[in-house]
């Protein structure tokens, strides 16, 4: 009965063996086959994010394409070379309008022993309480100079990217020329110096500008958020003439008048307006937020600046801030 037993026991173990071995094998290859996968899912998962990364930016670049619409605020430097038009030396030449007889006066012409307008000269007199007085040869300014300027005007952009971009600004403003004359008075109570009552009054100038740029820009990346760029492309520059005027004895004279009267009633230019095309060149940095950006700007234009019978090539400035969406 023993050794009956012994086989049935042997055949036994055996079996659990088989099993164990059965068992290991199946564990084995659930591991090896949790490993792969997880290891595919890794990489899986990196391709997606980085089909995700591209897209995203893609996407970010694609926000930024389309037109846009900017304010732009800033500040005006003209060149001085056309600020001589108002020194008071009688500059145009002629009539400005023939039916209104209105043409460009010296001070001396305007306001001299001389002039056709008796009434002022003899107001002049009156006030400072001399028996004549006269312009010495030196008498004219030859340093007009404008003061700066507040520059305002809108913006038109379209983006291909977030670098590359066509810009039309349009802007405007108002300018002033300024610098003094002298004039000399004879038989005042207190002359001012031993050489004689010599008295120095402001002149002035004033005229209004619009400009028109349309140029082309390219950026380059600064950081996430911001680009530094260059602009170029031509410009158009319309200059409107205001007036030209002196103040003495506390009242104010305008250079540009007429009339077949003018003792009776004086008529003053009316305002006209120049275009004269040119160039310019831009350089600044500009910061995005999404769809929206700031950016800050100094630009040079080459431009034709036209005042009745002047006409210049001149070199301008400006400082602009540009907001937009």
């Amino acid at each position: 009965m023993r050794f009956f037993c012994i086989p049935y026991f042997f055949e036994a173990i055996m079996k659990k063996k088989y099993l164990l071995l059965l068992l290991g094998l199946f564990f084995t290859t659930q591991a090896t086959f949790a490993q792969r996968y997880k290891s595919k899912l890794t990489h899986a998962k990196k391709a997606i994010n980085l089909l995700t990364d591209e897209d995203e930016e893609e996407f970010e670049e694609d926000s930024i394409r389309g037109f846009g619409f900017g304010l732009n605020l800033g500040s005006y430097f003209a060149s001085k070379a056309t600020g001589n038009f108002y020194n008071g030396s009688g500059t145009v030449n002629g009539l400005i309008d023939e039916g209104q007889e209105i043409r460009a006066y010296s001070i001396d012409e305007r306001i001299g022993p001389n002039s056709a307008f008796i009434n002022d000269y003899q107001a002049i007199l009156s006030y400072y309480n001399a028996s004549s007085y006269f312009f010495p040869i030196d008498a004219y300014p030859l340093d007009m100079r404008y003061n700066p300027s507040f520059l305002v005007g809108l913006q038109i952009k379209y983006n291909f990217n977030r670098y590359a971009a066509v810009i039309t600004n349009i802007n405007a403003t108002k300018l002033k020329a300024v610098s003094q004359f002298t004039m000399q008075f004879q038989g005042t109570p207190q002359p001012v110096n031993a050489q004689g009552d010599v008295r120095l009054f402001a002149i002035t100038g004033t005229e209004q500008r619009f400009n028109i740029n349309l140029g082309y820009r390219q950026g380059w990346m600064m950081g996430d958020y911001s680009n530094i760029y260059i602009q170029l492309g031509g410009s158009m520059l319309g200059t409107q003439f205001q007036k030209n005027e002196v103040f003495v004895a506390e009242r104010s004279y305008n250079l540009f008048v007429g009339g077949q009267n003018p003792n009776q009633q004086l008529v003053n230019a009316q305002p006209r307006t120049d275009i004269g095309f040119g160039a310019y060149g831009a350089m600044g940095v500009e910061f995005w937020l999404g769809r929206y950006s700031f950016d800050v700007s100094f630009g040079m234009s080459r431009d034709r600046v036209i005042l009745y019978t002047w006409d210049k090539l001149v070199w301008n400035k400006w400082i602009q801030a540009t907001f937009a969406i």
